[in-house]
């Protein structure tokens, strides 16, 4: 797979649903979708779990803030190039990764 998205969030889980649906809706399925969670306590996981078979990794744990979670993605990540698209963030429409092939 050429892309890998990665997705980070603690304590977000109405932005964090939004993500993670606006990911699964792509047409492209070529892609991984990896998604590091900082040991949420609101219902992140729950929502993480309900979308499991469309995740390829994920993990929730404490982490050391943003960057030390991103760089847990990158590590996991097998895609040529990474995109971030945090918590909150959804691609636009149900084609925007259709270029990576």
């Amino acid at each position: 797979m050429k892309l890998s998205i990665i997705t980070i969030n603690r304590n977000n889980a109405i932005g964090l649903r939004k993500t993670i649906e606006s990911v699964v809706r792509q047409t492209n399925t070529q892609y991984e979708y990896i998604v590091i969670d900082g040991g949420s306590t609101d219902e992140s996981v729950d929502i993480i779990r309900e979308y499991s078979n469309n995740i390829h990794h994920w993990v929730s744990e404490p982490d050391k803030g943003i960057y030390n979670a991103m760089n847990k993605g990158i590590t996991k990540a097998h895609g040529e190039y990474c995109l971030f698209l945090n918590s909150g963030d959804w691609l636009y429409d149900s084609s925007v990764v259709d270029g990576f092939n």
